[in-house]
């Protein structure tokens, strides 16, 4: 993404507000089906507490206290860490009913690997940030993983709506709740792509440490972005 366009206080207002109520609506909707949906109750609950970590770590993301964006760091991390470990969980069932001659069961697939592949692009990320690497190698290393995060949701999102749609697999309850849930988990991750490559508030510690980066006013060429937490 363009530079300029992300260091707009408007844009990056945007992309923080449609990524937490994202995850806010989500994760609603994932509790009224652990209400309302007695199978797969407990593995619900146990989502639904690493999908409150990502919603936390949206909302934090508004603050520009050092201690806050700590906070954000961690919980972000831990949800899609947690998430990923938990999916796992579904490897077993994803590919022993897969079928090559059966299309649904191939697009199941499809999807499940697109959204682990999201999920590590995410967290991988964020661990780049803090490599030693010089700012613009890091910004643009950051950018090029998010857009790859991105691609791999949007390709996740457009394969869970032709699952649903084509072969009526995956529903829960009524479609149309369904695709609303899905269009919410979309902008929730796509948006923590889109986030990332943000820059973060201009916190100023008393030491540089390695973090996201940050733009300054000083016409220092490369060295007008700083480094922070």
């Amino acid at each position: 993404m363009n530079e300029s366009f992300l260091q707009n206080k408007t844009v990056q207002l945007i992309f923080r507000l449609i990524t937490a109520l994202a995850f806010t609506l989500f994760t609603a909707y994932q509790i009224y089906l652990a209400v309302n949906i007695d199978t797969n109750r407990f593995g619900r609950l146990i989502g639904i507490v690493f999908y409150l970590l990502l919603t936390v770590a949206a909302y934090l993301s508004f603050s520009e206290k050092d201690s806050v964006w700590t906070a954000h760091s961690v919980l972000t991390v831990a949800g899609l860490v947690l998430l990923f470990t938990m999916r796992l969980m579904n490897i077993g069932t994803v590919f022993g009913n897969l079928s090559f001659s059966k299309p649904a069961t191939v697009l199941n697939a499809a999807i499940y690997i697109l959204s682990q592949l999201g999920t590590l692009v995410l967290v991988a990320g964020y661990i780049m940030q803090r490599a030693d690497l010089t700012c613009r190698q890091m910004k643009i290393l950051i950018i090029t993983l998010m857009t790859i995060a991105v691609v791999l949701f949007t390709l996740h999102f457009i394969l869970e709506c032709v699952l649903m749609i084509k072969y009526r697999m995956n529903i829960e309850q009524s479609l149309k709740l369904t695709l609303v849930s899905r269009v919410l988990y979309y902008f929730g991750f796509a948006g923590t792509a889109c986030c990332f490559m943000l820059p973060a508030p201009e916190i100023k510690p008393k030491e540089p440490k390695a973090g996201r980066f940050i733009y300054s006013d000083e016409e220092d060429g490369e060295d007008d972005i700083d480094l922070v937490i």
